[in-house]
């Protein structure tokens, strides 16, 4: 046979005795949103029944003479099902409904030799059989508490397209169902080897949830090749489904591009699929298999207790209240994520004594390179040697103190004249109220937006202009000392009041989360040298450990 075949089929022959679906252990948990389950029925109530109507591709792996294991595709497929399946319990006709439920349940055929089985093998076989295999499964009220997020759902999509087919009558839900199972097409794409599947996978459109460089990830290292052992691969296939749902697909997926900056220590030379096999398992830095699995597992729980929980250090020790607080408008505000990885080796290897110190020789190397302007290459190249002082250092005082950054010229950047326009002005501001906060709870500081205390563009007439010479705002207007974060949206009809009125109705109820920008109410005046002394004060205390 050919590395692969290729057709369109109708839905019809594709849930046919000659081809039955399993879905792998390394497929994410199904998860099509509810506009997806809307736009599958809307779309094929809508289409013309005279024309057949593409549903696009699927990617299948040859596991036996009529299994096949779905590669690209099973969000789809499941969800064709499901709609079948409530096509079958929603139409009256018993010989419809016998129809549609041998798409759904291969019947026993003694003198063929077929016995009864599902059509597809999903993963949480249990719930989905009793849900959309079992007949009136769909019209049942399910208690989905317990459920698991790919169990609920299902019950989801049964009630999505039970809704949208509840104006149909009998006939046109008859015309439905004929209609999905002789004009609805899909291409089906079948390889002899998950390596070809996977190939024909990248370059094949799919409308619903691609398979990602992860999930082939998992598919190498839980592979019976790999592991021989069922048990430990069915445990390892089921710790990863939970540990992706704990911290959301995206955290999961962020991680994996961590720990491969942690173990190579350089720039991506290639995409993440072949950064692990060729750079990573080829040159032995982590063996596949378990091994692999256990370092991911470590890393995402170490991800989600520093950034997430930020539980890392507890807030009965010294720093933990600090830490809490730092950590969360990093986290929020440091749009680059090399760092990251430096905090995960640095918890891996030395524990919890001294990271709030390493959290803060890193949070001011990051303040000085976006001060600075540094670009991507050379923030890789800083990191990189970071990670490389963690693995080699006998102590975490050595690596703290690798850590260089240039005070200067944060400080510069911080108190320049024009700071309000800078892309990390709404951090410095930030930091500032926690320089200024008593640490007795954690601060969650976060900003709806920045004002001037001195308007930017001062009315005619108003006595902003009494203690300046026209014209002359330029020069103070956008610098951090005129500068506070506001909890509530701008009103730039209140944000040229004159300053006492301003001060009561508009600055008061929106800077009361702020200990530093609350200190602004105190004032009776505001001139450029109240701006001025507020900036140098700046200077002075800016690099204040938080």
């Amino acid at each position: 046979m050919a590395e692969f075949e290729s057709d369109t089929i109708t839905i019809g022959a594709l849930f046919s005795q000659d081809w039955f679906f399993r879905i792998p252990a390394y497929q994410r948990p199904f998860s099509w949103d509810d506009e997806h389950f809307d736009d599958l029925i809307v779309d094929t109530k809508d289409a013309d029944r005279n024309s057949q109507y593409f549903l696009g591709t699927i990617v299948l792996h040859k596991e036996g003479r009529n299994t096949t294991s779905v590669v690209d595709g099973q969000q789809r497929l499941t969800s064709l099902l499901i709609l079948l399946a409530c096509l079958r319990d929603a139409i009256e006709d018993p010989e419809y409904k016998g129809d549609i439920q041998d798409k759904i349940m291969q019947q026993k055929r003694l003198l063929d030799g077929i016995p009864e089985r599902a059509r597809i093998e999903v993963k949480d076989r249990h719930v989905f059989n009793s849900v959309v295999v079992e007949k009136e499964g769909t019209l049942k009220k399910w208690d989905t508490k317990d459920y698991s997020i790919s169990e609920k759902r299902y019950v989801t999509a049964t009630e999505i397209f039970h809704q949208r087919i509840a104006d149909l009558n009998q006939e046109q839900r008859q015309e439905l169902v004929t209609f999905i199972n002789r004009k609805c097409i899909l291409i089906y794409v079948l390889a002899d080897s998950f390596e070809q599947a996977f190939r024909l996978f990248e370059i094949v459109n799919d409308r619903g949830k691609q398979l990602r460089r992860i999930d082939v990830l998992k598919s190498k290292n839980i592979s019976p090749e790999v592991i021989p052992q069922e048990t430990v691969r069915n445990r390892i296939a089921q710790r990863w489904e939970e540990i992706e749902n704990e911290v959301g697909e995206n955290v999961f997926e962020a991680t994996f591009f961590l720990v491969r900056l942690i173990l190579l220590k350089d720039k991506p030379k290639a995409d993440l699929l072949t950064e692990f096999e060729e750079r990573i398992f080829k040159n032995g830095l982590v063996k596949k298999g378990e091994p692999f699995a256990t370092l991911i597992f470590e890393y995402t729980k170490l991800y989600q207790d520093i950034f997430i929980d930020k539980t890392y250090i507890d807030t009965d020790d010294k720093f933990g209240i600090r830490y809490q607080s730092l950590i969360f408008i990093m986290n929020s505000e440091f749009q680059a994520s090399e760092w990251r990885a430096c905090l995960l080796s640095f918890a891996r290897k030395f524990g919890r004594e001294q990271f709030y110190l390493f959290c803060l020789a890193i949070e001011k190397l990051f303040l000085s390179q976006w001060a600075q302007g540094i670009r991507k290459d050379e923030r890789y190249d800083a990191y990189s040697k970071i990670l490389l002082s963690i693995e080699t250092a006998k102590d975490a005082e050595t690596v703290i103190n690798s850590i260089s950054f240039d005070k200067e010229e944060i400080i510069k950047a911080v108190t320049r004249n024009d700071v309000y326009h800078a892309t990390f002005c709404k951090y410095a501001l930030l930091r500032l109220e926690l320089v200024t906060s008593e640490h007795d709870v954690p601060k969650y500081f976060t900003a709806r937006s920045i004002e001037h205390v001195f308007p930017q563009t001062p009315q005619a007439g108003s006595k902003w202009l009494d203690s300046i010479e026209p014209g002359n705002t330029a020069s103070f207007v956008h610098k951090i000392g005129n500068l506070v974060l506001i909890s509530k949206g701008r009103n730039s009809a209140a944000s040229n009041l004159d300053f006492d009125e301003k001060k009561k109705r508009y600055l008061k109820p929106r800077v009361s989360d702020y200990p530093r920008s609350n200190q602004v109410l105190g004032y009776s005046e505001w001139t450029e040298a109240v701006i001025q002394a507020r900036t140098d004060e700046v200077a002075r205390i800016f690099l204040d450990d938080p």
